[in-house]
Order: structure tokens, then sequence, then C-alpha cells
């Protein structure tokens, strides 16, 4: 949405000449009085005095970086201002100054959003610059702003890590208050499970930190129940583990063999230990038959995957029409989806000097399953894929969960989906500038696979992967802890000063 100007018109009355006692009737009535003066916009300069960071305004040169999100989709909706913070008090200021001038507020850690709830047409509180990483007594302390990308560089030097997402350029905010599903849950849990402290700027205002002991149900709500609910979280301290070297596999099989692959893969878990994890690809090409892919990343050396991996080759009856299985260190193989950047250059344009990850048009919805699927289920996904073989760039991308995921209650934390043996996301992009027809048409064909295979699947989404299609929202993303988020969310944003798209209410 266009930036709205607010112009004030001037109204006129008639003006009604009386005669007095002994005035004259035909004298000229007096001049109308001056329009009002149009109402005065936010005083940006007096926020831009009271904070250490900037105030990016429409027409500075910095805007056209500073504005967009990741997500091109929603690049239509500009914002009065981009806020970026040095600081807490930088976020409180920028919020006070919202409330002061009524202004629609977002938080803003990576921008990754898939509904573009990072954006607004008021005010955008943009962390990113508080991106320092300190590492100690088991814990790292990581600002709000900190991506993946230097989270895996900077732990991972000193030895340590915790386990979060594969793409490098999401802020480590958005993806905790999510969950934070990655290729290391099934051995140490998810990105939330990990949180052991968070710094939090309240809807007032006020700075808090919440733990297990203090403010322990915003702690808990932070785990899971969805970024931007229930305040600006502007420092997380987890608790992290020793790294070791990862062995990696990428393996594809022909399309005729993708009934067998499905149903060995989802089987798996049934013999596979926690070090290892999995996902899966099916995607549409533009010629011939969709593709396949296995991938895997296992906690310890090659020779000792070899087994685990022949296992699955024997159980699934088909032969690799190529693989690559190999031992790299901890960090080599969590940058691995920099494709070959410096970590300066795994950032976007907006973030370093040199950062070149290109943004992209995308939609997207997601699954999750409680049981495998049967031999009906597994026909249904692949018959959905191959209907858009060689007509839309269609992903599914599947993910093994269970193993620590599992060893955590469904109410422990926000994160709700803990009986889920897999993940599915269905995914379409394009290039920055895709029309909005091509963009609907895409929302279509990806809810048209979450329809396909609602019959096999639980019903839930992952609040990580926000669908604007979806209905009945509250119970896909949160089921049973819908009603404790509301709970948290009365305590402590009642007037709703954060209101992302399908964001928790108050009541």
């Amino acid at each position: 949405m266009d930036r709205r100007h607010f112009l004030a018109a001037a109204s006129s009355a008639s003006m009604l000449g009386l005669g007095a006692c002994g005035g004259s009737s035909d004298a000229a009535p007096p001049p109308p009085p001056p329009p009002p003066p149009p109402p005065a916009g936010p005083d940006w300069a007096s926020l831009q005095a009271g904070i250490q960071g900037s105030v990016v305004l429409p027409g500075a040169a910095a805007y056209a970086l500073a504005a967009p999100v990741f997500n091109a989709v929603y690049d239509a909706t500009q914002p009065q201002a981009v806020v970026r913070c040095a600081g807490a008090g930088d976020v409180a200021a920028a919020l006070a100054f919202a409330r002061a001038n009524k202004l629609s507020v977002t938080a803003r850690s990576g921008g990754h959003g898939y509904t573009g709830n990072a954006t607004t047409t008021g005010m955008v509180i943009d962390v990113g610059a508080m991106n320092a990483i300190a590492v100690g007594n088991g814990t790292a302390t990581i600002g709000a702003g900190a991506k993946l990308v230097d989270v895996y560089d900077q732990l991972s030097a000193q030895g340590v890590c915790i386990p979060s997402g594969s793409c490098p350029t999401i802020g480590i905010a958005g993806i905790t208050q999510g969950g934070g599903i990655g290729v290391l849950d099934r051995a140490y849990g998810l990105t939330c499970d990990h949180l052991v402290s968070a710094q939090v700027v309240l809807a007032d205002g006020s700075v808090v930190t919440c733990d297990a002991g203090t403010h322990a149900d915003l702690f808990w709500a932070l785990r899971g129940g969805g970024g931007g609910n229930f305040g600006i979280v502007t420092s997380l301290t987890f608790d992290t583990f020793a790294t070791s070297d990862l062995t990696s596999l990428s393996a594809s099989f022909a399309w005729t063999d993708a009934a067998a692959v499905i149903a060995a893969w989802q089987a798996w878990p049934l013999t596979l230990p926690d070090t290892v994890w999995s996902g899966m690809v099916l995607q549409t090409t533009q010629a011939g038959s969709p593709a396949i892919e296995v991938s895997g990343t296992f906690i310890g050396s090659s020779a000792d995957f070899a087994p685990i991996w022949a296992s699955f080759l024997a159980a699934s009856g088909a032969t690799p029409t190529s693989q690559s299985v190999q031992t790299q260190p901890f960090r080599d193989t969590m940058l691995a989806s920099c494709g070959g950047r410096t970590v300066s250059q795994c950032h976007l344009a907006s973030e370093t000097s040199d950062g070149n990850v290109p943004r992209g048009a995308f939609v997207a919805t997601s699954d999750f399953f409680d049981a495998a699927l049967p031999t009906a289920g597994i026909q249904a996904l692949l018959a959905a894929v191959q209907a858009q073989q060689a007509i839309a760039p269609l992903i599914v991308i599947m993910d093994l969960m269970g193993g620590a995921i599992a060893r955590v209650a469904p109410d422990a934390t926000a994160f709700v989906h803990r009986s889920a043996v897999f993940s599915a996301q269905y995914y379409m992009d394009g290039p920055v500038g895709t029309p909005d027809a091509q963009i609907q048409a895409a929302r279509g064909i990806v809810t048209g696979m979450r329809t396909a295979m609602a019959a096999w699947s639980s019903g839930e989404c992952y609040q990580n992967y926000l669908d604007p299609q979806l209905a009945n929202w509250p119970a896909a993303y949160y089921g049973a802890n819908y009603a404790r988020l509301v709970q948290v969310k009365a305590a402590y944003d009642p007037t709703q000063v954060f209101r992302p798209a399908q964001g928790i209410p108050p009541q």
C-alpha cells in the first residue's frame, strides 16, 4: 500500500452581514479567516536526535535498501520510516514516538517473515545492527539482529554452537520465536529449546529480561509463540553444545523410484540414531520428469555414516543417479548454503557493504505429519507434484523430525508440534518483480498441495512459515497452546501495539 498523505482542506462558512443600528447594509463583509495549517506530520528529526541509531525516511539514499523485506511480494508496502536501532534504548524511544504519533509499528530482525510482517506503512523498528555475539560459561548471548551466517561463523570459531535453520540470512530473533527447525534438531532440539533468557522491550517501552523464573509466561511464549507478538526482542541467551565434524549427504534418484524412496525415507527414523537428520525434496523441472533428492547431516565421520546410508538404500531398493557423502568441519557444513560467498558477502545488500544474497518473491504453506504416509498418501503426493511438472516451479521440502524435538512436551514451550515425524513445506518462488497475477496463481498451487495431503496431515502448520491463506490458523500454528498465548498477550500487550498478520489477540 502506498504511503498515505493526509491533507486538510479548509472549509469556508458563508458569512451573513447583519446591519447594526446606524450601520450600512451594503458594507463589505469581513474577509474569511485564513485556512488552518495542514496537520503536522511526525517530527522525525526529534526522534533522530534522541537515538544513537538512524531514522531512514523516503527520499533518503539509504531508503531503497532499508525499506524492503526479503520477500519481494511485499515491496508495495512502503514504511514512513525505518528506524535502525543501536540498542534497547533506541527501541524504547522508537516505540514511544510511534505511540505519540499513532503510527503502526513492526519489528525487523532478518525480514524473512512469509507474510511481510517485518514491514508496515508506519514505522519499522529494525534491530539488524544489534548483532553482537558473546560466548562464555556454556552460553552464547546473541543480539536480536544477528543473522544465522554470523551465528554459525562466530560460535563455531569458539568450538560451540546452537541448533537453528539453514538459510544464512535469517535473523536469530525471528526463527527462535517461531521454534527453529534445522539440520541438527533431531540431536539437539529446536532453536527455542536452547533459549535460557531474552531481553525484550515491551509495548509500554519498559525493558525486561525473561527466563524460567522471571516473566516466565513471557519466556514460555517467546519459545514458539511467533515473532512480533509480545514485544521486541533485543537480545537472546542460549545454552550451547560443543561442535564436531559433520558428514553431509546429497543423493538424487530417478522419478520412477520416487514412491520407494519416500516409503524408505519416512520409515528411516525407526532405526535412525538421533545424530542423523535427513531431508527430502521433490521438485518440478522444465522438461522430462520431476526431481527427487535425499539430503542428510550426520554428527560423525563418513565411515560411521556408511552403514546407516547402506541400510536406507537397501530398504528403498533404489540406486542413486548421483550422490555425494562428505565429511567437513562443522563451520563449513553449516555455511554451505552461502554457496562459496564470504561471511560478509553472505548477507543481503542492506546488511553489509558487499552483501550479495539475492532477494526473491515467494509463497509457501506447510504441513506436519504425525505418521508415515500410506501408499495412497505417497501416490497423492507424487500426483500433485506431477500435475505441475513443466508448468510451475513447485518445490516440496520435507524434514525428518522426532529425536530431541519429541522429548519436549508440547506444552513445555509454545511450539506444539512435538509429535510430528516429518514436516513438509510447499514452496514456489520467482524473481523480484514477479507479476501479482503469477503470485496469486502460485498461492493457489501451494494451497492445493496442502489440500491434496489433508487426509494424512495433522492439520498443523509451522508458525515460521506463515500462510495468509490459512483459515483456522490459531489451531494450525499453536493447537492447544493458543489459549495460553492469548493470556500472555493480554498481560504484556493488551492494546495490541504489536499487530502482525495472524498475530495473537489479547482476547
